[in-house]
Order: structure tokens, then sequence, then C-alpha cells
């Protein structure tokens, strides 16, 4: 990876002739302004047009020219929560536990899990708005919404419904899975984007609600998890005033065995008929949440510090310059170790879990959100912020503040 400071200046993105090229590709390649095109010429939604009444979406204004090399800053986030909280005390009512015995393990004292009508999508749109509204950026204003989440409400993604609802008319969206690393792997992404394709405003959203996969009898996950949302706006920028100073993604599918939710039909179609299909299939479902908590434990408070040091070395810039600590919000005693490894004052670190549980991608927006309204983080803070989980991925970036 290369530091973001170390990249070339910006520069215009230009339509690539043969004269120009000379045989290679020069800078990024856009085509022009549908407005420029003859009058007969149809803007084409993959095999129909749009004005073939078969395609009825209203046809995103051109953003022209592109300018790539630029850098990124954060400008608003915003979150949203469930209204139904569970304390520690209401768990110890149904599986052997007490608060005591939660508080000093984890850290956690409550959670917060989805009831009623609420669902991922609905907590994604809440907090993109707010992020909006903090940026002062309107909905048709965005470019790019990535849906950082594990648990959409549908199979097939939740980026184009979220981006509907908040009301991106110009936008185009995906979701990004990577369990709890999800928010620092999407954040990482808009940055490239920015960096390399030319967009302007992108939205990162991370959303989970893990209590539908939580084994609720089991208490040493069902104490862990709640459900959340939070955004952030990202931003171009001039290069020099690139909020993104450095990061560290990595991952290693040898400890999936230590935290996985599975397809639990992971049986082959193929019954033992002479390999004719057994018709029809097994429906699709998921087994709960599974976890070797020692094992990621000891994950955690290896591999976070070490991947925060190489953010900042990419970054060029010692522990010392930290303003904020902020990790993925999975245990407190995983937070105070990688804290002291990184000699971080605890007055320096960030953390909510107490209130929230692990709410897996959206942990990291969750604090920073409650963080900026509270006043502590302020414009120009440097923040060194890391998820890890489940892949196992995990992921830091060293980034600044407005």
């Amino acid at each position: 990876m290369v530091a973001a400071s170390g990249l070339a200046p910006p520069r215009l993105a230009v339509p690539c002739t043969r004269a120009a090229r000379g045989g290679h590709r020069l800078g990024f390649l856009r085509s022009a302004p549908v407005a420029s095109a003859p009058a007969a010429a149809q803007l084409r939604c993959c095999a129909s047009t749009v004005d073939d009444g078969v395609v009825s979406a209203a046809v995103p204004k051109p953003r022209l020219p592109r300018v790539v090399g630029m850098g990124s800053k954060l400008i608003g986030c915003g979150s949203a929560t469930p209204s139904l909280s569970i304390s520690n005390d209401d768990l110890s009512k149904i599986v052997e536990t007490s608060d005591e015995w939660i508080a000093a393990r984890t850290g956690i004292r409550n959670r917060r899990v989805l009831s009623g009508n609420e669902t991922v999508g609905k907590l994604s749109v809440q907090a993109a708005k707010k992020a909006l509204e903090m940026a002062q950026v309107n909905a048709d204003d965005v470019d790019l919404v990535l849906l950082c989440t594990s648990t959409p409400d549908d199979l097939f993604g939740g980026a184009a419904q979220v981006l509907a609802e908040v009301g991106c008319t110009n936008a185009f969206g995906f979701d990004i899975t990577a369990a709890c690393s999800g928010f620092i792997i999407g954040l990482i992404t808009a940055t490239r984007f920015i960096k390399g394709g030319g967009i302007q405003n992108i939205l990162v959203i991370g959303a989970d609600a893990l209590s539908p996969f939580v084994d609720w009898t089991d208490r040493g996950t069902c104490i862990l998890f709640g459900d959340a949302a939070g955004a952030v706006l990202v931003q171009a920028c001039s290069a020099d005033e690139d909020g993104l100073l450095g990061f560290c993604v990595q991952s290693d599918g040898n400890g999936q065995k230590h935290l996985h939710c599975v397809s639990s039909h992971a049986e082959s179609l193929l019954s033992k008929t002479n390999g004719v299909p057994s018709l029809p299939p097994k429906r699709g479902t998921f087994s709960t949440i599974e976890m070797n908590g020692k094992e990621v434990f000891r994950f955690a408070v290896r591999c976070v510090p070490q991947s925060i040091e190489k953010a900042l070395e990419e970054a060029g810039l010692p522990a010392s310059s930290i303003d904020w600590l902020l990790l993925h919000q999975a245990n407190q005693r995983i937070i105070d170790a990688a804290a002291s490894r990184l000699d971080i004052p605890s007055d320096k670190v960030i953390s909510n879990l107490a209130n929230y549980g692990n709410t897996s991608a959206a942990s990291i927006p969750l604090a920073l959100d409650e963080a900026v309204r509270a006043g502590k983080v302020k414009a120009g803070d440097v923040i060194a912020t890391s998820g890890f989980g489940a892949g196992l991925t995990w992921g830091s970036a060293i980034v600044k503040w407005g």
C-alpha cells in the first residue's frame, strides 16, 4: 500500500483518443456527458433504454469532469439504534449469568435489539440522513453508497433499497460483507473510489442486527451482541487536505473456525442415490453465531495493535500523535489491552461498549457519532481506528476528522 500523502497531485480526467494516448492509457477514462451526445442517441440501462417505456427511473445528472488523485475527508456522521434495550439483569433471567459477571468480562451492561417493525435497512436510512444533515450535503449529491453489513434485510443486498429511501437519486450502491471489520474496509474503499475514480460524495454505512443469529441460551455469546447502524459522509478534497493518513487491512481464513455463522444446509445437495440430486433442495438458513472466545481474544490483542502500528508507519506518525483511539467495540479488555500496547492513555480512548454491546459493523461509526456530537472529537483531530472480527479479517486506518 502507498501512503495517501505520497500519491500524485490531482489531475483532470480527459477523454482518451488514439492520438493522445499513443497506445498507452492516460489518466481516468470517462465517456462524454449524455447531453453532448447526438439527439438520436439514447442512454442505455442494461438491455433497455431509459426512454423506451421499460425503464422509468430518472436519468442521473452527469458529474463531469471527474478529478482523480483527490484526497478524502470525513465531514458528517450519524447513527441509529433500536428502541428495545436489554440489560444484563434481563439476561440473567434467561441464562445463568449476572450483571457483575458480564461487566467484569466484557464491559457490557446493556445492548439494543430489533423489535416491532425495526429493520437493518430502516436503521441505516436514519443514520445516513443524520450524516447528510451534519455534512450539509443533499441526498441527490451523493454519488456512491456503501452498505457494510453481514445481516441485510435482503440476501441479495440492501444498499440499493437504502439509497432509494434516503433519496440518493444519482447514486450507485453495493454491500460490503466483512462482519466487524466491515466499516473500516468500507471507509478505505470509499477513499479509493474518490482518489482513483473521481467520486465526490460517498455515504459509508455500517449496520448489523446479529440478535436474530444469537443463541439466547448460550451465555458465552448472547451477552455480547446488539443491533445498530452508523454512517459517515466522505467527501473529496484537495490532496494536501487528505484525511486518510494511512491504513492497513489483512485477513486470515484459517481463523474462520474461531468465529462464524455458517449456512445450516452445508450438506451436499447430491444425496446418496448414485449422484441423483435430492429435490427439492433444503431451505436455506443459517446457524447461530459460534465463537471461541479465548482464541478471538488472543487474536485481537495481538493483531489489532500491530495493524495500527503499520497504519501509523504508513502515515509517518508516532503513536503520540493520536488524539483518539477508536476500536471496534467488542470487549473492553481488548480495547484496554490495545491502548496499553500503544501507550495511549484511557482519556483518549472512545468507548460506548457498555451501552450497546458489540454491534459489529455499526460499532465504530456509532461510537464516532456519539463522540462528535458530544464535542469530544473536533475538527482536525487524528483518530486511530481499527475493526476486527469474523473471517478472520482486521484493518486499521489513521484518519483526520473534518
